[in-house]
């Protein structure tokens, strides 16, 4: 059987997953402490059910954070409380504890 190059080999995070995540690239920000703290990250997948975060350096995140999906000119597309599921370096998977509002492009209040 050829190998597939172009194909990323898949992890084990991959197998628990409970939906397919699409590949993107989109600017995000990990929410803190009732807005007293944020963190810049890139949204690397996404899904229905969750996101994979790559951070910009490695630091713990918390259990629980809010995600804000911001448009390109950085401000706020969509608030989604999230938990995180597993981190590895600067790469984190999260769940939506909320489901994302269907075909919603527009933040939540």
């Amino acid at each position: 059987m050829a190998d597939h190059p172009e194909l990323p080999p898949r992890s084990s995070h991959d197998e628990n997953r409970s939906s397919r995540r699409l590949r993107t690239l989109r600017r995000g920000r990990i929410v803190l402490s009732n807005y007293r703290s944020s963190f810049d990250v890139m949204i690397r997948d996404l899904s229905p059910s969750g996101v994979k975060l790559k951070l910009a350096e490695i630091w713990a995140v918390p259990a629980a954070f809010e995600l804000h999906l911001l448009k390109p000119d950085g401000t706020l597309d969509l608030a989604v409380p999230c938990r995180t599921e597993w981190q590895s370096g600067i790469l984190v998977g999260a769940t939506f504890t909320r489901p994302l509002p269907s075909g919603s492009r527009q933040a939540e209040p």
